[in-house]
């Protein structure tokens, strides 16, 4: 029967289609899209994991073996199996059966079974590059470090499991399916690699299309629409050499689907739903140090998406399709020739421009502006930023550049001198936020009024701003609640979010007040943010009309943390939820879960001595603390928290002792010497306390804790004089505090 609307039978399947059903298979699309099937097999998508069969198998199982750190692995052939003979999280060796091998080049790794459906990557990788190149041999991921079986790093443990931690990207249409009751996973796919689908979405109303070429469907059966369609094309005006395109770009979709699996992230639900912003799915991590430098670049595997996101590239509208074929997924022409598709090559490729003997690694385009740095050991990725060097940006921060990538033995101030030499102070003098992020993270003076520059820039990238909105200090910045109000009215989900997070430390009900509005955001992931903040006001605080908001805002943040629960973070995250919600025996419940699902894990153990703390069962709250001490001699909250309940307990001695073995061994937390300081002074030792400061502040300038505990400290015993030293500094480090001001005044 005809549908009695405008849209035929096969639309309204479309307009009814669910996310996860519909798949029909890499296969069933090669009969109509030959040259990109053709393109696709090979590729790094089609090859992302397979069965392992002697032709899929790059590896030597030849009863090979390999040592590091003591630790033999041995990789053999058994019938059509393949075995890895080697040591377990449990500290003794096993054979391990290999299930899947996990991509191609530069390298090969290995997914072994454990119980439960758990799938884990085991650290000894096969190198696949050349022998030439150092490869054809067997190396580890983490071949500076010995990883023992209760590091977090072990194979065998969470962070090294498939399930949750790599299956969305290797595979297509994933479902974890992970059952908290027998904690076991089921987890399925309907392609073992990334197929068309995974990109392209369900094709089954596509290839129904196909078959009558339907006028009323739209997108041609899809989902959503991939491909640009508005014939827009690149102009290059020969005379400044300045590229623009013919149309603006209306939307980067594109560019969030690549995003998906091509970024820092972690992943908020399976119900990847296409055509919808990646935050709306995923949650895209923001420009931090150590994962980027100061300035944005690259420090470790960013995954492309957050650094194209900060390019001049990605604002004048270029998508990733631009420069790769899609299908490929290798450049559409080769090397530099690429970046002369819109770079007139008469101007960038003379040495007028490079200052680089010709052909050499300093004469090309990707050297200078996409400096590669090489993570898992073999596989160098390009910083897709796309900026131009600034070695001053170096030596005022310490971020690394593509001059000293090339020039190893040389120093950041060698490069700059070369690059004035050339240049003049054409570049380094254009304003940059990496000074505003490192005065903010090394704080120095004037950092927040550095940031509001970098907050209130129109031509900013967002995830730049959403950075910067980040690390605003609302007690020292004047402008912070406005530039808070600008934030949570972006257009980009990852400004608003990023506003959200800036609240965390203010007063429950100002977070209310910000944060309520956005629990009915449109982007899922700003939601969650959203009501992560106010899930925990009791109703009865909140007037009668948003109750309703209040309750489903609650129960959408507590269904979150649901979807976590196969990661021991993710049930005492829950934990924490229950216990601020004053539901002490449902915390505890999700607390013991958490610690049984995984014994190592710190956070869930800090938590639960916590909820011992709030029962007043004060020994069983210091068993915990010591035992994860026991685990990880570095992990600085359990010290503190140690203290305190020692303190309870009325031995300031012991809390002293506690505090003193922490600053011996932890050499990145002030919080230790503040906490020891404060102890101190409350022994009476005043003059011990200040010395603790001094010697504190060596290692931490510009601590705002502890030179106000200095302050304090120099008050309280008529040191006026020093006082008051401290007091100029707190003016000048945080000029804007009105607080600080007064104080200084007084004095």
């Amino acid at each position: 029967m005809e549908p009695k609307n405008e849209y035929s039978a096969l639309q309204i399947e479309l307009n009814n289609h669910k996310h996860d059903v519909g798949f029909i298979g890499s296969d069933k699309c090669s009969s109509c899209h030959e040259k990109e099937y053709k393109d696709w097999l090979g590729s790094d998508h089609q090859l992302a994991m397979q069965l392992p069969t002697d032709s899929t198998v790059l590896g030597d199982f030849n009863n090979s073996k390999y040592t590091i750190y003591g630790v033999t692995s041995t990789f053999l052939k058994q019938d059509d199996s393949f075995i890895i003979n080697t040591q377990g999280p449990d500290g003794n060796y096993h054979d391990y059966k290999v299930k899947y091998t996990f991509g191609h080049y530069p390298l090969q790794q290995y997914l072994v079974e454990f119980p439960n459906g758990k799938l884990q990557v085991i650290t000894p990788f096969w190198d696949s590059r050349a022998k030439d190149e150092g490869g054809q041999k067997w190396q580890h991921l983490y071949p500076d470090e010995f990883i023992a079986s209760h590091d977090e790093l072990n194979w065998g443990r969470p962070l090294q499991n498939w399930n949750y931690m790599c299956a969305e990207c290797h595979s297509t249409n994933v479902k974890k399916n992970y059952d908290l009751k027998t904690q076991t996973y089921n987890t399925t796919f309907d392609e073992i690699n990334v197929s068309c689908e995974a990109c392209h979405g369900p094709g089954d109303v596509h290839a129904k299309w196909a078959e009558n070429k339907d006028q009323k469907v739209k997108n041609m059966g899809l989902i959503f629409d991939i491909m640009d369609r508005d014939s827009a094309h690149w102009k290059i005006d020969p005379n400044t050499a300045l590229v623009t395109r013919s149309k603006p770009r209306k939307s980067n979709m594109q560019v969030e689907w690549c995003g998906r699996c091509h970024s820092r992230r972690s992943q908020l639900t399976d119900e990847f739903t296409f055509g919808k912003m990646l935050e709306h799915t995923h949650q895209v991590a923001y420009l931090d140090y150590p994962l980027y430098n100061d300035d944005g670049t690259n420090n470790d595997e960013d995954y492309v998406y957050g650094s194209f996101l900060q390019s001049k590239m990605y604002a004048k509208g270029v998508t990733c399709k631009d420069c790769h074929n899609v299908h490929s997924g290798q450049l559409k022409i080769e090397k530099d020739n690429v970046c002369f598709q819109c770079h007139m090559p008469q101007k960038y490729k003379s040495t007028n421009h490079h200052k680089h003997e010709e052909n050499s690694d300093g004469a090309s385009c990707i050297s200078c502006h996409m400096p590669k740095i090489t993570v898992m050991v073999v596989d160098p990725r390009s910083d897709h930023s796309m900026r131009i060097p600034r070695p001053d940006i170096s030596v005022k921060t310490g971020a690394t550049n593509a001059c000293n990538n090339c020039h190893k033995d040389k120093s950041n101030e060698w490069s700059l001198a070369a690059f004035k030499n050339w240049y003049g102070n054409k570049y380094d003098t254009i304003p940059h936020y990496g000074f505003a992020f490192h005065k903010v993270r090394t704080n120095q003076p004037e950092a927040q009024k550095a940031l509001n520059k970098v907050i209130n820039d129109k031509n900013m990238a967002h995830i730049v701003i959403g950075t910067a909105i980040r690390f605003q200090d609302y007690s020292n910045n004047p402008m912070a609640f406005e530039n808070l109000e600008m934030a949570l009215a972006s257009s980009s989900p990852l400004v608003r979010r990023a506003g959200l997070e800036s609240l965390k430390n203010l007063p429950k009900q100002q977070q209310f007040e910000y944060a309520l509005p956005l629990t009915k955001d449109s982007i899922y992931g700003v939601r969650y943010m959203a009501n992560s903040l106010i899930y925990d006001i009791p109703i009865t605080n909140v007037p009668k009309e948003q109750q309703a908001v209040l309750i489903n805002a609650r129960k959408e943040y507590i269904n979150q943390l649901l979807y976590w629960q196969d990661r021991a973070l993710g049930l005492s995250s829950l934990g924490v939820a229950a216990l601020n919600l004053g539901k002490q025996e449902q915390a505890e419940d999700y607390f013991k879960k958490a610690v049984a699902l995984d014994t190592l894990n710190l956070i869930a153990k800090i938590n639960f001595a916590d909820l011992k703390r709030m029962q007043g069962k004060n020994e069983e709250c210091i068993a915990i603390l010591k035992k994860i001490i026991s685990i990880d001699k570095t992990f600085s909250v359990a010290y503190q928290a140690l203290a305190f309940a020692y303190i309870r307990m009325g031995d300031k001695q012991k809390a002293l002792n506690t505090l003193k073995t922490a600053i011996n061994i932890i050499k990145n937390d002030p919080q230790n010497h503040y906490y020891f300081a404060v102890l101190q002074n409350d022994l009476g030792q005043h003059k011990q306390a200040i010395s603790t400061i001094m010697k504190a502040l060596k290692t931490y300038p510009n601590n705002e804790e502890l030179l106000t505990l200095a302050y304090s400290i120099h008050l309280n015993n008529n040191e006026i004089s020093e006082a008051k030293k401290i007091a100029t500094i707190l003016v000048k480090t945080y000029p804007n505090n009105k607080q600080y001001q007064q104080i200084s005044n007084s004095n």
